[in-house]
């Protein structure tokens, strides 16, 4: 073991306020978990991502069931945000935080759930903007 296994990394938990045709997100201190999500320091230099950068938020819905549940926390990379086939993002929706796989399939991206009782959305559709990436669930 390193060093770096018996330390923590304080990730701040936010939740996100977003707002429907606008590009951006603010984030506010998740008010239920006052104190900062500790990340293995190992897993931070895993990912290979600033510490700076991220932000855990809670997941609200079913949507990615069973790779993570509604309340899980995970944390994001707000600096990597682009598009990338299978990786999964949080992203303003219509002003809405979602959790979702995003897809490309035939030219065309999609946010695609894990959980089949959630069907594909064609980002045609509406207004997205990616928040960041999922780097730890």
């Amino acid at each position: 073991m390193t060093q770096a296994d018996h330390q923590f990394t304080e990730v701040r938990r936010v939740v996100l306020r977003l707002r429907a045709g606008t590009v951006g997100f603010d984030a506010d201190p998740d008010m239920t978990a006052l104190e900062p999500l500790l990340i293995p320091t190992s897993a931070i230099l895993a990912s290979k991502v600033n510490p700076v950068t991220l932000l855990a938020m809670r997941v609200r819905d079913r949507g990615m069931e069973p790779m993570f549940f509604e309340d899980d926390w995970i944390v994001i990379d707000t600096t990597d945000t682009g598009l990338r086939n299978g990786e999964v993002f949080a992203v303003n929706w219509n002003g809405e935080a979602c959790v979702n796989q995003l897809i490309n399939r035939g030219g065309q991206w999609y946010l695609h759930s894990i959980n089949p009782e959630f069907g594909p959305i064609n980002l045609k559709s509406g207004r997205c903007t990616i928040v960041g990436r999922v780097v730890i669930q």
